[in-house]
């Protein structure tokens, strides 16, 4: 009588343990739901580069203009005349502008142009100078510029033989 009893405990039991298919369902949803959490993140990261990338396009192409208004500055800093001084002041208002927008999106001028760094600057030019040493930068060619702190345009320089 025992052993009945026993036997029709264990049959309870095995009744009460889930299926192994059961466990499977279960084991399914957990990936897919972690599944769909790395997919969603891995996106967002992607969108956010995408974001930064077209960014960094647009403000590429205004760099073109910034550089054009600091010759234009510079031209016209070497005139003395009154129209020339009423220029200035326009320009320098606009050039305010600019780097201001600049400065709203993180982007800075490379500032260090002592010694050259080929991940900052790039050589346009090799000029022999008794007063650098070797490897150090002559000349500023084109204003090179940070996004982030990372390379938006390198500066194009002249460097010492």
């Amino acid at each position: 009588m025992a052993k009945k009893y026993e036997d029709k405990k264990e049959d309870t039991l095995k009744e009460q343990e889930p299926t192994t298919d059961q466990n499977g369902w279960k084991e399914k949803f957990i990936r897919a739901s972690a599944d769909l959490e790395n997919y969603q993140r891995r996106i967002s990261k992607e969108r956010a580069v995408w974001v930064e990338q077209a960014q960094a396009d647009v403000f590429l192409d205004l760099l073109a203009v910034v550089d054009d208004f600091d010759r234009a500055m510079e031209h016209h800093a070497k005139q003395d005349s009154e129209e020339s001084k009423a220029l200035i002041k326009g320009f320098e208002m606009i050039h305010q502008a600019f780097y201001k927008l600049l400065e709203k999106y993180d982007i800075k001028e490379i500032s260090e142009v002592q010694t050259f760094n080929p991940e900052q600057h790039e050589a346009m030019t090799q000029v022999d100078s008794p007063d650098h040493d070797s490897g150090d930068i002559v000349q500023v060619l084109q204003k090179g510029f940070l996004i982030k702190e990372r390379v938006l345009r390198p500066s194009m320089v002249a460097v010492a033989k």
